[in-house]
């Protein structure tokens, strides 16, 4: 199919005047293009009306070209994404996910010290994610976290942040469980939980990874969204729960960059964020689809005259 052809099928275009002047537009869903792009259902016109451009707008989506913003337009996100210098090399994982957050409206910023769990620190964040086998937290660090998520905030442990913090029976309650032992394998997770806001429309994946079975359970205030089966029976493997005002996401996912690099894992946890966070999870769908980020346009030129 010509790429003419395949525009067409996924836009319309409409013809403005230009607001003034020669721009060059950034073209996103929703964007901005030059009113001779071969977008255009009649074919690029032979000599392009001056000073007018052709706004693209996805069918079906639910754009609204007049207001510039998508009715389901999320406000952004920021979380403290804590890490250590252990064998699981957090700073790696983070430089994986970071900018498919970033490009879905999530700013995550990288710590690798646990002195960051303080009431200053933490209160610029909507969330805090773990990802980490620090041993020890501080009285002190133990109050700021609980205090962060009981006051509504997110908290997002990822797989070996249930073996973190091992002096911290609170801290093991907040997570939901704690890390007992794994072997490793390459396996789906079975969902428990499809009418979950979480799971609600979300496929899974398949992946290698190490095979948790975890210990002290916490039941209470907890739901299971997906568990690992094997000859022994069910592990449970991902689960939410609520701490006070706040909520708390974690999934057993995640030691190395085949998993965290999947994604369907990338969309698991942006759905988990979403949700901690007080968000909508299915905004991710619309997120990876760039519809939270309304049309960008660069700053018109007043070198050139207009054409």
């Amino acid at each position: 199919m010509p790429t003419n052809e395949v525009t067409r099928s996924l836009h319309e275009c409409i013809c403005r005047p230009c607001p003034g002047g020669f721009g060059t537009f950034f073209v996103p869903p929703g964007g901005l293009l030059p009113c001779h792009s071969r977008c255009c259902p009649g074919g690029p016109p032979a000599e392009p009306p001056e000073g007018h451009f052709l706004r693209t707008r996805p069918r079906r989506l639910g754009y609204s070209p007049q207001s510039g913003r998508h009715p389901a337009q999320a406000p952004p996100l920021k979380l403290l994404f804590l890490g250590d210098n252990g064998h699981h090399r957090p700073a790696e994982r983070f430089r994986q996910l970071q900018p498919v957050l970033s490009e879905r409206g999530i700013e995550v910023v990288y710590t690798d010290t646990a002195t960051a769990l303080n009431a200053q620190t933490l209160g610029k964040y909507d969330g805090l994610i773990v990802y980490a086998n620090t041993e020890k937290i501080t009285p002190e660090q133990e109050t700021a976290l609980l205090d962060f998520v009981a006051s509504g905030k997110g908290f997002i442990p990822l797989h070996c942040a249930s073996y973190c913090f091992l002096n911290s029976p609170k801290y093991i309650e907040l997570v939901g469980a704690q890390f007992l032992r794994h072997s490793t394998g390459t396996f789906r997770a079975t969902t428990a939980a499809p009418d979950h806001p979480v799971m609600k429309g979300y496929r899974g994946f398949e992946s290698f990874d190490e095979t948790y079975v975890h210990a002290k359970h916490t039941e209470k205030d907890r739901l299971v969204l997906e568990y690992r089966e094997d000859k022994k029976g069910k592990e449970p493997w991902t689960w939410v729960r609520t701490h006070g005002k706040g909520r708390v996401f974690y999934t057993a996912w995640g030691h190395d960059e085949r998993t965290w690099g999947n994604a369907g894992f990338q969309e698991l946890v942006e759905r988990g964020i979403r949700w901690a966070c007080g968000g909508d999870p299915q905004d991710s769908l619309r997120s990876s689809r760039g519809l939270n980020t309304p049309p960008q346009m660069t700053e018109l030129r007043k070198d050139v005259a207009p054409f």
